[in-house]
């Protein structure tokens, strides 16, 4: 066996694992996300629905983007001038795509956060209701 077979065949068995691992990776990542959907489903339905569309649009400009750019590096250098308007345009798309998730995202938890500290004053007011109460009581039984 030459020396070129065998380092192919090193390569191919290091490689094996971590494509292995990135597939899981990637399943973990489907499921989280189809967990966070069907949390927001039940939370509400039109954010679901608009992460839904946000994401395709993002998987969208991601293919787009690769085609661009598979394009482009399959071409002759000298070539490669007149395709850069249409990766530099696919890039632009990819990112807008991102920061709208982003700003999905951001949305959802400014509004999380806004119910979380209309919880904490509930609880706080709560609090302050039975450390009355609880004085109050001591009054009666003449406690200082």
């Amino acid at each position: 066996m030459n020396r070129t077979v065998r380092w192919a065949i090193v390569l191919a068995i290091l490689a094996s694992p971590s494509a292995a691992i990135a597939q899981q990776d990637r399943g973990a990542d489907a499921a989280r996300e189809q967990t966070f959907i069907d949390n927001l489903r039940r939370e509400d339905p039109a954010s679901a629905d608009r992460f839904i569309a946000l994401r395709k649009a993002q998987e969208q400009a991601v293919a787009e983007l690769r085609r661009r750019e598979g394009q482009v590096n399959a071409m002759p250098p000298e070539l490669r001038g007149s395709m850069l308007s249409q990766l530099k345009q696919a890039q632009r798309n990819y990112v807008d795509a991102q920061v709208k998730i982003l700003d999905f995202l951001d949305e959802r938890d400014r509004r999380l956060i806004a119910r979380l500290q209309e919880d904490i004053v509930q609880v706080n007011r709560s609090l302050e209701d039975r450390r009355r109460a609880r004085d109050e009581l001591k009054k009666l039984l003449g406690d200082p």
